[in-house]
């Protein structure tokens, strides 16, 4: 008699957007500047720790969270640069990531983009894709 061996293939859930964001400003004072111009209520969480094997240790990234109770949409500001690196090593020319997890489409997605460009101390805001990034499962959690 064979065995019937059943193999479960997990695919990673990559249904978020993200926002590159460009400041020079440090994060507290992104995160207040977003919550004036955009009414949102961004709050410091748990950083983000990730084991970097290139340079055996573990490098710490600030994170702030908000959900909006209406959209059901939760926002994250991750900081992209720490110490001794970047969380998105290809892309080490942004400071911040804004990734949206929920319902969001496309439309939400521009109109957010715009809205952040406005924000004096923001250099500059752009979409990720990230089916394209080669470190995007750093971005599950």
């Amino acid at each position: 008699m064979t065995k019937k061996i059943h193999k479960l293939i997990i695919e990673d859930d990559y249904r978020f957007l993200l926002v590159g964001i460009s400041s020079h400003e440090n994060d507290y004072r992104l995160c207040w500047a977003i919550n004036t111009n955009l009414g949102m209520s961004l709050k410091r969480s748990e950083n983000l720790k990730y084991y970097h094997p290139r340079i055996e240790q573990d490098q710490e990234f600030s994170v702030y969270q908000y959900k909006d109770q209406e959209t059901l949409l939760q926002y994250f500001l991750i900081s992209n640069r720490c110490e001794d690196g970047f969380l998105l090593e290809e892309m080490s020319n942004i400071d911040y990531i804004m990734k949206i997890t929920g319902d969001a489409d496309k439309n939400l997605l521009i109109r957010l983009i715009n809205r952040l460009k406005k924000i004096n101390i923001i250099t500059t805001a752009f979409e990720i894709n990230a089916q394209t990034l080669k470190s995007r499962k750093k971005l599950l959690f």
